[in-house]
């Protein structure tokens, strides 16, 4: 089955969802309103470090080629919010509480194409449970039904939790994952969330970013194990570096005022 059409369609119905506004429905329900939808704010790296002392880049600086890697890195984190457009439309339908579960139903169609997704939220215990399930019709004879692109659970203190988003491949009829994130949160300063990206033939590459306080770290491992990048930078003293491979000797270190120096001389 070529996935031309569907693809087309759904960066439409992901347009469609980025220009919603919310609307503030009133869901029916059994004496409670539904839980907020997922905002993905938690698997998003913090890397503003970087993004606020972008004038210090150059391209002799340790600090340029740090600032390059983490920005580069922590766009893998930004690939859930292509997911998260999806999500959005679930604002303006009315939600049904159906055997303990909330429900939501949402439809958008293009000529003879249409695509119907179900999202679906079911408190366990200590966790909000999320799926998100696609059916489709190209009008042609290709169709898929509840095809399961994003699986979720979120603690309800906010303190961890986990995303699958599931590549689109119905001619196997089955899930296929592309992303798999988990993450938890300690305190607002206390933070880890690891990434593992899915290549389709058996590789996995594996994404972290950790913060602890004022010290940040991003890590990049492929799956071959070829390429294992490293970015450390601490905001308060503002010092940092980043390495390739994990050979200490391959470590290139910048001090507060963003110049190069040997590592030992800022204590890396």
């Amino acid at each position: 089955m070529k996935l031309s059409n569907t693809i087309k369609l759904f960066s439409c119905l992901l347009f469609f969802s980025l220009l919603t506004i919310s609307c503030g429905d009133d869901p029916a329900s059994a004496n409670e309103d539904p839980p907020a939808l997922p905002s993905f704010e938690n698997v998003t790296a913090d890397v503003s470090f970087f993004e606020q002392n972008s004038s210090e880049v150059n391209s002799e600086s340790n600090f340029s080629a740090a600032y390059n890697h983490a920005i580069g890195l922590s766009s893998v984190s930004f690939i859930s919010g292509i997911y998260l457009g999806f999500f959005n439309p679930a604002d303006q339908s009315e939600a049904d509480f159906k055997n303990g579960k909330w429900v939501w139903e949402y439809t958008y169609s293009d000529g003879s194409e249409s695509v119907m997704i179900t999202l679906i939220a079911e408190e366990v215990g200590s966790n909000m449970v999320w799926e998100m399930n696609w059916s489709y019709d190209d009008g042609a004879g290709n169709s898929f039904e509840d095809y399961t692109m994003v699986q979720g659970m979120v603690a309800l203190d906010g303190s961890s939790g986990s995303w699958t988003f599931n590549d689109m491949d119905p001619e196997t009829n089955t899930e296929t994952p592309y992303l798999i994130t988990t993450w938890e949160r300690s305190s607002e300063t206390n933070y880890e969330s690891t990434t593992e990206i899915y290549d389709g033939s058996g590789g996995v590459d594996t994404y972290t970013f950790t913060q602890n306080g004022e010290v940040f770290d991003v890590s990049y491992t492929s799956s071959d194990q070829q390429t294992n990048i490293y970015v450390h930078w601490e905001t308060d003293v503002q010092t940092g570096y980043y390495q390739i491979g994990d050979d200490q000797g391959s470590r290139y270190c910048w001090d507060a005022t963003f110049q190069n120096v040997t590592c030992s001389d800022v204590g890396y």
